[in-house]
C-alpha cells in the first residue's frame, strides 16, 4: 500500500513539475549573443522538400542591436547552392542556426528583391526565443481569440449590424447599406513601398483558390496577421505524419478535414515535449491555446521579390501556448478541440455530398473560417457562377451555459441569383457567428454546426411588378385582399392574391400598407423603430439573431404614422402623448426611445420565388366603411 501511495506521489509530483516546467537557459547548447562575432560561419537547418530537413551554410555579416525595441537580429549571408535558389523563404521562419555546433538562433528575417548574389537573412538570438518559454508553458484554457476589431471599429461593425438600419425615404426606396466586411472597418491595409525591404518573413497560409469576392472578406485578416495565402494549394500531403524535430514544419491549421487552412513556419528547437519556433510571432496573442500540426513540404516556389514553402499540414502534434515578439513556443502532445462543421449537400445533379471540416476556436477567425470552407465546398462540388437556386437550413449549436436560455440557432432561407450558390451560405454563417463571438456579455461557445443544402441550376426570382387593392376605404376587421403582379425572371408575369386583416382596435384615418421582400422589411422595421434592434444581454441578442423573414416571402405591414414607445426592446403602442412623456423621461437615455411610427400587423404571402421589390399603397380605415 505504501508503494502505490509512494508511486501515485511520484507520478503527482512529476505531473506538477510538468505542468509548471519551461525550456531553461543552457550554456552547452545555446550560444548567447554576446559570443557571436562577424565572419562566424555556421550551419542552419530546413525543409526544401518532402518532411527531410538539409543543412545550408552561412556566415556572419553583422549585428543590429534593438532593431526594434527589445528584439535584436543577427544578420547572416546564406552561403550553399540549395539555400540561394530560394534565399530567405516565406515558411523558412524558425530555421535553427547552429555556430560550432551550437543553436544561435532562428532565421526569422529577410529581403525581398536580393540580387541573386546575396541572400542576406536575419536572425533572432535564441536567449530571445528562450525568453518566451519562461512566460510559462501552460495552456491558457479562457483563450477565446483576439478581436479583429479596435473598440471604435466594432461599434460601427455593431451598429451596421444590429443596432442600425437603412432608412426609408420619402421615395420608399432602402438606402443600401456597405457589405458587411468592408476594408474600412479595419484601416489602410495597403502595403508601403518599405515594407517591400527588410522585413519579418511572412507566414504561408496555404488554402484553396479563393473567388475575388471571398478573397475579398479574408484580405483584412490576412493583412493583419502578416500570412501571404498561397492559394491553388491546402491540400492533403502526400504522407500521414511528419517528423517532430528541429528543421521540420509547424503551424496552425486553421480549418482542417475536406477544407485546410495552414499557416505554417518552423521548429526552431524541442526540448522534450515543449518546443520553440518561428523567430517572430505569429499572431502575437500573447499567452494562448491553438493547435499546431506538423507539415510536408511540397516545394519551393522561388521568386525574385519572396520565395515561399508550397506546403500542407500532416499530423496535429500539439498546443500552442505562447505567441509572442520573438518566437512561438508549444506543447507536444494533446490538442484543443475544433469546432465540428456538417455539410449535407445535394447538388444539381441530384446527387447528395456529406462533407465535414473543423474550424478552429477564436472570436477573430471561426465565423469568417467556418463560413468561407462552406462557399469552398459548394463551389467545387457544383460550379462558381451560374443561375441557381439554393434551398438552405443552418443550424448553430452552441454549448451549455447558465446565462442562454437558447442553445440552437436556425436558419432556412432560400436564395437565387446568377452568382455562386455557396454566397448564400456565407451570407447566413457570417454575421450570426461573428456577433456571437464579439458580443460583450458573455463568452460563447459554439458546439457543432449543421448545413443542409440543397442546389437547383434554374433561377427562381420574381420581382414585385405591381400591387392593386380592390377599394379604399375598410372597417376594423376587414381583410384586405392585394392583388400582386409578379414579374419571375424570364416568364411570363403572374398574379397572385396575398390578404391581411385589420386589428379590430385599428384607429380610423389614413394606414399605409407596405408590401414587399424580406431585406425591405427588415430595413424598414430597423429605420422604424431602432431601439428594438438593441441588445441589452446575450438572450436579447440571439434573439436578434433569430430574427429574419424567408426570401421566398412577400411581407405586407399595415402602418400609421403615430409615434409609438420602445422601452429596453418591447414596443408599446397606441399610448396616449401624457403616457409616453412619463415613460420617455429626459432622465435617462439607451433604455427607452420613440418610434417613428406604429405597426399595426404584419402578415406574409408565401411564393415558389425568391422576391425582390416593393411597393407601398395607402386607403382609410373607417367604421362606417361599406
Amino acid at each position: 500500500m505504501k508503494k502505490v501511495l509512494l508511486c501515485a506521489l511520484v507520478v503527482f509530483c512529476l505531473a506538477t513539475y510538468h505542468s509548471y516546467a519551461q525550456i531553461a537557459w543552457d550554456a552547452e547548447k545555446f550560444m548567447p549573443l554576446s559570443e557571436v562575432k562577424p565572419g562566424m560561419k555556421g550551419k542552419g537547418y530546413t525543409v526544401f522538400s518532402g518532411a527531410t530537413v538539409e543543412e545550408f551554410e552561412f556566415v556572419v555579416v553583422s549585428i543590429e542591436y534593438n532593431s526594434t525595441p527589445n528584439w535584436d537580429i543577427i544578420w547572416v549571408d546564406g552561403l550553399s547552392e540549395n539555400f540561394k535558389v530560394s534565399g530567405a523563404a516565406g515558411g523558412m521562419s524558425g530555421s535553427p542556426v547552429y555556430i560550432d555546433g551550437r543553436l544561435m538562433g532562428a532565421l526569422a528575417v529577410g529581403y525581398s528583391n536580393q540580387r541573386e548574389r546575396s541572400n542576406i537573412f536575419g536572425v533572432t538570438p535564441i536567449e530571445l526565443m528562450v525568453k518566451v518559454a519562461q512566460r510559462g508553458m501552460k495552456p491558457n484554457l479562457t483563450y477565446e481569440g483576439a478581436q479583429l476589431f479596435n473598440l471604435d471599429s466594432a461599434a460601427a461593425m455593431q451598429d451596421y449590424g444590429l443596432d442600425m438600419g437603412a432608412s426609408l425615404l420619402g421615395d420608399g426606396k432602402i438606402v443600401e447599406a456597405p457589405l458587411t466586411f468592408d476594408e474600412r472597418f479595419f484601416g489602410d491595409t495597403s502595403n508601403s513601398p518599405y515594407q517591400a525591404k527588410a522585413a519579418q518573413l511572412p507566414l504561408p497560409i496555404t488554402l484553396p483558390a479563393l473567388p475575388p469576392d471571398v478573397m475579398r472578406i479574408v484580405k483584412p485578416h490576412f493583412d493583419r496577421f502578416n500570412f501571404t495565402p498561397v492559394q491553388a494549394a491546402g491540400g492533403g500531403s502526400p504522407i500521414k505524419e511528419s517528423p517532430v524535430e528541429e528543421g521540420q514544419m509547424v503551424g496552425m491549421e486553421y480549418v482542417r478535414g475536406d477544407v485546410s487552412f495552414f499557416g505554417y513556419g518552423t521548429i526552431t528547437y524541442i526540448n522534450g515535449d515543449e518546443l520553440l519556433g518561428f523567430g517572430h510571432s505569429a499572431s502575437g496573442e500573447g499567452n494562448v491555446n491553438i493547435p499546431i500540426s506538423g507539415g510536408y513540404v511540397h516545394f519551393i516556389h522561388p521568386s525574385r521579390s519572396r520565395s515561399l514553402k508550397v506546403a500542407s499540414p500532416t499530423q496535429p502534434i500539439g498546443t500552442l501556448v505562447q505567441d509572442r515578439t520573438p518566437a512561438i513556443a508549444g506543447i507536444i502532445g494533446r490538442h484543443p478541440s475544433y469546432i465540428p462543421v456538417n455539410v449535407n449537400m445535394q447538388t444539381t445533379d441530384g446527387k447528395q455530398h456529406e462533407k465535414y471540416y473543423e474550424v478552429v476556436r477564436h472570436r477573430g477567425l471561426s465565423p469568417i473560417y467556418t463560413a468561407v470552407p462552406a462557399r469552398i465546398l459548394v463551389d467545387a462540388f457544383d460550379f462558381e457562377f451560374n443561375d441557381h437556386t439554393l434551398n438552405l437550413e443552418a443550424t448553430i449549436a452552441l454549448k451549455e451555459h447558465a446565462d442562454l436560455k437558447t442553445r440552437e440557432l436556425v436558419y432556412k432561407n432560400t436564395y437565387s441569383s446568377g452568382g455562386s450558390p455557396g454566397f448564400g451560405v456565407t451570407q447566413t454563417l457570417l454575421m450570426p457567428l461573428f456577433q456571437l463571438y464579439s458580443n460583450p456579455y458573455t463568452q460563447v461557445h459554439v458546439e457543432n454546426i449543421t448545413l443542409d443544402l440543397k442546389i437547383e441550376d434554374k433561377r427562381q426570382t420574381a420581382r414585385i411588378q405591381s400591387l392593386r387593392l380592390d377599394k379604399l376605404r375598410y372597417r376594423p376587421g376587414d381583410t384586405v385582399e392585394v392583388e400582386m403582379t409578379l414579374q419571375p425572371y424570364l416568364e411570363k408575369p403572374i398574379t397572385q392574391t396575398g390578404t391581411i386583416t385589420i386589428p379590430q382596435d385599428a384607429p380610423e384615418g389614413l394606414v399605409m400598407l407596405l408590401t414587399g421582400n424580406a431585406n425591405f422589411h427588415e430595413g424598414w422595421q430597423r429605420s422604424r423603430a431602432p431601439l428594438n434592434f438593441r441588445h441589452k444581454n446575450i438572450n436579447q441578442l440571439i434573439k436578434l439573431l433569430q430574427r429574419g423573414e424567408r426570401n421566398s416571402d412577400i411581407i405586407m405591414e399595415l402602418f400609421v404614422p403615430e409615434p409609438g414607445l420602445t422601452v429596453q426592446g418591447e414596443e408599446f403602442e397606441n399610448l396616449p402623448p401624457s403616457v409616453m412623456s412619463v415613460m420617455n423621461t429626459a432622465k435617462q437615455v439607451g433604455d427607452s426611445g420613440y418610434t417613428s411610427g406604429t405597426t399595426l400587423h404584419i402578415d406574409r404571402t408565401s411564393t415558389d420565388y425568391v422576391i425582390f421589390g416593393s411597393g407601398l399603397l395607402r386607403f382609410v380605415v373607417d367604421r362606417n366603411a361599406e
